[in-house]
Formats: structure tokens, sequence, C-alpha cells
């Protein structure tokens, strides 16, 4: 597998794997004690961090010049 393919499976599978969980940890706050939402919701927040950049690094990698 060449180098340039397998950085670009990793970064979606990255993306995709960090948002997926962000995105279900939200929709499952409700369940959780009020006392312990504000934490739920800021640790989701912070899994979305990277998925956002794995996303961002992928749309970028067309323009990255090749040594």
């Amino acid at each position: 597998m060449s180098k340039k393919l397998q950085s670009t499976l990793m970064l979606f599978l990255i993306g995709t794997g960090f948002g997926i969980f962000s995105v279900v940890s939200l929709a499952n706050v409700h369940t959780l004690k009020p006392a312990d939402q504000t934490d739920a919701v800021i640790q989701a927040l912070l899994y979305m961090i990277p998925a956002v950049a794995a996303f961002v690094a992928l749309l970028m990698l067309p323009f990255r010049q090749t040594d």
C-alpha cells in the first residue's frame, strides 16, 4: 500500500471514528444525571476536535507539495 493511500485511509478512519463517538456521546447526554451532563458534553466536544482536524487534513492533502 502506498504511503499516500495509507495516510488518506488513516485520516479518514480517525476522523470517522472520533466523529461518530462524539456525535453518539452528545446524543446520549440526556440519559445522564444532571451533574454529569456538563462533563459529558465537554468530553464529546473535545473528541470532536481531532475529528475536525483529520477531515481538514484530508481536504488539504491535494494541495500538499510533494518532495
